[in-house]
């Protein structure tokens, strides 16, 4: 089974007037990311029919509908109900995971009610940007919860010493090993190849403190070299490695006019030299051990 990851969806009314969308709920931080001013976009956009023919065409079972870190709560409920339908609609085909803010009137129960609806975890969480901190009391009861559900979490990560680019936040690495301390049984999930946080666990003492930490490989195309999988694969090992694309982002800009899947699955393949068993476990084994029974 091949599953995505990390995979984004938006609603109709989104893709057609995403500036509208922005403005009307204040979400300036996402506008600033899929619209950047002065730059060339690398969002994409498809509907439901895009993306369930560009998945067949690349031979993916399954994909991880991850939710935003929007600045408001609202949204977040709003995304989370939109997902709910997009559940019901194709349950085979996708896994959601909840949209999450703090500032949720009761968010242990919102957490709960989309339990009931099928979710399977949480992400793609930056609680900096929606001005908090996952030391926050609220996000610890949160990742309690997400714990003792059995429900992985991811978080986005930006790399401390990258490039910059609209809309750059930093995710300290100290916040991510101080969650993996709290809650040692939390299944976390670090994107973007958790901002190279991965090359950390070269030191023995880090090693032992993250054996609850997985990394996926969204748009890693965009922020480094090819080689880095197999670097990975030498540090971690497959068994901790997830792939996930960032679809509907474009992540190949200078060849990708539409966003698509197979881009990042035939290059990766190539460049990473998987072997049966960890081409196996990158692409969907290590996903469907991390969900809840």
């Amino acid at each position: 089974m091949i599953i995505d990851a990390h995979t984004h969806r938006y609603p109709d009314e989104v893709i057609q007037d995403p500036v509208s969308f922005a403005e009307k709920r204040q979400e300036f931080h996402w506008l600033n990311l899929v619209r950047p001013a002065g730059k060339t976009s690398l969002q994409g956009w498809a509907n439901r029919e895009k993306m369930l023919n560009d998945m067949d065409e690349a031979k993916i079972d399954r994909c991880v509908l991850l939710g935003w870190y929007w600045e408001n709560q609202e949204t977040c409920q709003w995304q989370n109900d939109y997902y709910a339908a997009c559940l019901d609609q194709d349950p085979n085909r996708f896994i959601g995971f909840a949209s999450f803010h703090s500032g949720l009137a009761n968010p242990v129960e919102e957490l709960e009610r989309r339990r009931d609806q099928g979710f399977l975890g949480i992400g793609e969480c930056h609680p900096w940007v929606q001005g908090s901190s996952p030391r926050d009391p609220i996000w610890m009861n949160c990742m309690e919860f997400a714990s003792n559900a059995g429900w992985p979490v991811t978080f986005h990560v930006t790399e401390p010493v990258g490039h910059e680019y609209p809309g750059r936040v930093p995710t300290p690495f100290e916040d991510f090993l101080w969650i993996a301390r709290q809650f040692p049984d939390l299944k976390i999930i670090l994107a973007h190849a958790g901002g190279l946080f991965p090359f950390y666990e070269l030191n023995p003492q880090i090693k032992s403190e993250l054996t609850n930490v997985f990394y996926d490989l969204a748009a890693c195309p965009l922020l480094y070299e090819s080689g880095i999988y197999r670097h990975l694969i030498q540090v971690v090992g497959c068994e901790k490695l997830l792939w996930g694309t960032d679809y509907p982002l474009r992540i190949f800009p200078k060849t990708q006019k539409e966003p698509n899947f197979s881009s990042f699955q035939e290059i990766i393949c190539r460049e990473g030299k998987f072997n049966d068993e960890e081409k196996a476990a990158i692409f969907g084994k290590n996903l469907l051990s991390l969900l809840p029974c």
